[in-house]
């Protein structure tokens, strides 16, 4: 079998190069009548090739002085489909293992390990396209995770995870471009942005802090003009809230406490007129402003 392993260890993880579409692998499976021998047990030099089965599977596996040393294959007994092959030394898992879907025989995971612990798990398309990639370090995740496309084949995200601790994301567009960008610590901190995928410009740009919206959220346009400006303590709309003509003036101020909306609000002519607006007004127009950007499955 011939299978490119692109990256090498896990230490070059670090930051491991943009790839904007999925790698291709080569995999060529051993078949089961070149690897079955018609059953039989075999010494290979120091080694045993050992042959057995289950109700479900063909097993073959390579021992040494007791120990499995070397490569073990199981085959789907119904479809004689290739299942695994697993890579062992003086017992422990050690290179590189893969899974292969028993109906096909295409191979769908990888998994490198160094003296019985992994250092980094693929998954793959029936397209032999790399789908996903994890790095880990004592069997946590550790460095930069990559997520593309399962049809397309597109990146779609980059989290980067220190001793299992997610400490950044970011989340690209179909044509490359960057869409999202998180700041973690196992939450989110620091300041996140988005932008729109069609023209590269920034979309929202909000303040994290203690895992919770503290500051001014400001959300664009797709001509970046300034739309709203939010205030948040804690979590919660706290302070004004506005709303922008494109030309950066004020169109409507409200004001919140505590996630609630206060009975003040008013609105601005484009003659610069001044009108407070009622409350049903008020209520009504605050169902405007966007909810909080929740979406961010890759960091939990």
């Amino acid at each position: 079998m011939f299978l490119i392993w692109i990256g090498g260890c896990a230490t070059r993880y670090a930051q491991p190069p943009l790839l904007l579409k999925a790698p291709t692998i080569e995999s060529n499976p051993p078949s089961f009548s070149e690897s079955w021998g018609n059953g039989k047990t075999q010494k290979e030099g120091d080694h045993s090739i050992i042959r057995k089965e289950n109700s479900q599977v063909y097993i073959i596996t390579s021992e040494k002085n007791g120990e499995k040393d070397g490569t073990e294959i199981r085959y789907d007994k119904k479809t004689k489909k290739i299942v695994s092959e697993t890579s062992y030394k003086n017992g422990l898992l050690e290179g590189l293992s893969k899974k292969y879907s028993p109906e096909g025989g295409w191979l769908y995971e990888t998994i490198l390990y160094r003296h019985g612990k992994k250092v980094e798990v693929r998954e793959y398309n029936q397209k032999g396209q790399m789908v996903h990639s994890t790095p880990y370090k004592n069997n946590q995740k550790n460095g930069v995770e990559q997520r593309f496309g399962y049809i397309s084949g597109v990146l779609e995200s980059r989290v980067t995870y220190v001793n299992g601790t997610v400490k950044d994301l970011k989340s690209y567009c179909s044509n490359g471009k960057l869409s999202l960008e998180m700041k973690l610590n196992g939450c989110r901190v620091g300041p996140e942005k988005s932008w729109y995928c069609d023209t590269g410009i920034l979309q929202r740009k909000s303040p994290y802090r203690n895992c919770k919206l503290n500051g001014i959220e400001k959300r664009y346009d797709n001509a970046g003009h300034l739309q709203y400006a939010v205030s948040y303590r804690n979590g919660l709309k706290d302070g004004y809230a506005k709303e922008y003509y494109p030309d950066g003036k004020v169109k409507y101020v409200v004001f919140y406490h505590q996630g609630k909306v206060d009975e003040k609000g008013y609105f601005y002519g484009t003659d610069g007129s001044k009108e407070r607006m009622d409350y049903d007004t008020l209520t009504h127009f605050c169902d405007k402003f966007p909810e909080v950007f929740t979406e961010w499955w890759w960091a939990k």
